[in-house]
């Protein structure tokens, strides 16, 4: 699933592979990505070719959360439309949800106006969240390893891995979860006022 944004224009284009390996182009008004456009990068659109739609698909390595409710392709249904746009409403629901995250850290939405600058901001102080909650897990983990203890080069995916998967509480970890989902927010935002 790609997104190429329309120069000078009020469209946004979703290109989807379909279930016949081809690649079929969509377009939609970009004020209301957030109706349908998932900010879960785990999470995409494709086309099949056989009922004519397109539908959610959760990649097959993913084990996260199912926030939008996603099914087999036999269970499927073609998406709905709200006001002429192309809508799901799982989707929706945890966009805005996201959306009202990211609002209370202070992070521009796609919902509201905002310039270069501001989304500029809005990934620093998403990335201050994100070391904030890191470094929590690793004083828990340096706290209970103690000096004694072999510990991994600080800066190594060797102690990323051991300090993800070990010392994270589960609140934190849905924070990082809803993190990426902002991240995801914040690239579809700067690609909407590229060229624009």
């Amino acid at each position: 699933m790609k997104l190429i944004n329309v120069p000078r224009s009020n469209e946004i284009i979703l290109e989807v592979e379909t279930t016949g390996e081809d690649i079929k182009s969509f377009g939609f008004p970009k004020h209301d990505i957030h109706y349908w456009y998932p900010f879960n990068i785990n999470f995409f659109y494709k086309y099949t070719d056989a009922k004519n739609y397109l539908y959610l698909v959760k990649d097959k390595s993913y084990e996260g959360p199912n926030f939008y409710n996603v099914d087999i392709l036999k269970r499927t249904k073609p998406l709905g439309t709200k006001n002429g746009v192309m809508f799901r409403p799982e989707v929706y629901k945890r966009n805005k949800y996201i959306i009202s995250r990211a609002q209370q850290l202070g992070i521009p939405t796609i919902n509201s106006s905002y310039t270069q600058e501001e989304l500029q901001k809005g990934f620093q102080t998403l990335s201050d969240a994100i070391a904030m909650v890191k470094r929590r897990a690793e004083e828990r983990c340096i706290r209970d390893l103690g000096r004694d203890f072999y510990t991994p080069p600080i800066m190594s995916e060797e102690w990323d891995d051991m300090v993800y998967n070990s010392y994270m509480t589960e609140k934190e970890s849905s924070y990082l979860i809803e993190f990426g989902e902002i991240y995801t927010m914040l690239n579809v935002m700067r690609k909407l006022i590229e060229n624009y």
